[in-house]
């Protein structure tokens, strides 16, 4: 009988230890880098989002807004690497535009960061 009762003891604390890790893992994204390039109108962006469970864990959403005004989201089912990875996209801005790029996790919150176009 102490015996089950130790091993009921065990197993709940190995659950409560497995849950509480998997919700520190979900980290939201840490670090964006904005380069606009006038000369090809593209805008790169670089994130810093560590997962090592990138088809569970990933951002899922960069938003660029131009002026205050929503001008593209796109949506991804996983994100490409573990952690440093970069989109390239085609914004049209003129100089004294302000480009502000969100990326959001699936599971964890946002960073966000803007430019002005020079």
């Amino acid at each position: 009988m102490k015996h089950l009762q130790l091993l009921t003891i065990v197993i709940a604390a190995l659950l409560c230890i497995t849950l509480v890790g998997n919700q520190a893992a979900a980290t939201a994204p840490r670090y964006l880098k904005l380069t606009y390039q006038k000369q090809t109108n593209t805008l790169k962006v670089t994130i810093l989002h560590f997962s090592p469970a990138m088809k569970i864990h990933y951002v899922y959403r960069v938003e660029i807004d131009k002026n205050g005004l929503v001008y593209q989201a796109h949506l991804y089912l996983r994100q490409p690497r573990i952690a440093f990875f970069s989109y390239t996209y085609n914004v049209t801005a003129n100089p004294g535009d302000t480009l502000t790029i969100s990326a959001y996790c699936i599971l964890w919150g946002f960073i966000q960061k803007s430019i002005t176009v020079v």
